[in-house]
């Protein structure tokens, strides 16, 4: 198996166990431990909180430490957060174990994008194309296989434990991919650079107030009326001349 279908088969396996572990196994799993309705959506969303709030600083880490370093890092909170949901016991430790296990998308997603990108120089877009279709097909069978799970075994222990093993799968995949990072690509740059490069990138960006220049307070000679009537034209002065008195 080469690198690129090893990266593909890891993030299918990632997107199926992590959508196992959220719907619709999550929902029922809060609403057996007493929470209401309201905070079962608060419980849901919380992984997605944490990847809003993450994915942005783990793509910048992927440049000072490396994608793979990264992507197992995102492994791990794929292969060993699901084993902890069998001793949750109430609604906020749900949420707790919710937002840690949002570190799996939050660190792994952007990464293993980006590494998908650096395996060659022609034909990413056929590359990025077959990586976000085994996302989909993931996140698809993932709330499938899991409803499916839960139902013949009736038991969130079982369905959590399952979402592990893939999750250990996952790590294995993941260990298994060679280091594409050339000497050249890593930046020898510390967090806290890449951070103060961003800001310094969004105050580029940023709208400048026009600076009044003198020439704005002078009227203009571009007119309709000017045009059929030459009363703008002015005639250019040859070196040496002088004004006729």
């Amino acid at each position: 198996m080469n690198a690129f279908a090893a990266i593909v088969f890891a993030s299918l396996l990632s997107r199926l166990g992590y959508q196992m572990a959220r719907s619709p196994v999550l929902p029922a799993f809060a609403a057996d431990l007493g929470a209401l309705p309201e905070f079962i959506g608060v419980i849901v969303a919380t992984s997605t909180v944490t990847g809003v709030f993450f994915k942005l600083p783990s793509g910048a880490l992927s440049d000072v430490l490396g994608r793979k370093r990264m992507m197992v890092l995102g492994a791990l909170f794929f292969a060993l957060p699901p084993f902890l949901y069998p001793f949750v016991g109430n609604p906020w430790s749900l949420l707790t174990l919710r937002f840690v296990h949002g570190f799996a998308t939050a660190i792994f997603s952007p990464v293993a994008a980006a590494y998908v990108a650096s395996l060659a120089e022609t034909g990413r877009g056929a590359r990025l194309g077959w990586f976000s279709s085994a996302n989909d097909i993931g996140a698809t069978a993932g709330p499938l296989i899991g409803g499916f799970v839960l139902f013949f075994s009736a038991s969130y222990a079982v369905t959590y434990l399952l979402v592990g093993a893939i999750g250990v799968l996952t790590l294995l995949v993941v260990v298994w991919l060679p280091d594409v990072d050339r000497p050249s690509d890593r930046q020898v740059t510390t967090f806290a650079a890449r951070a103060g490069e961003f800001r310094e990138g969004l105050q580029r960006s940023s709208p400048r107030p026009q600076s009044s220049s003198p020439l704005a307070s002078k009227p203009s000679c571009i007119s309709v009326t000017a045009l059929f009537s030459g009363s703008c034209r002015s005639t250019p002065r040859r070196s040496g001349s002088t004004t006729p008195r």
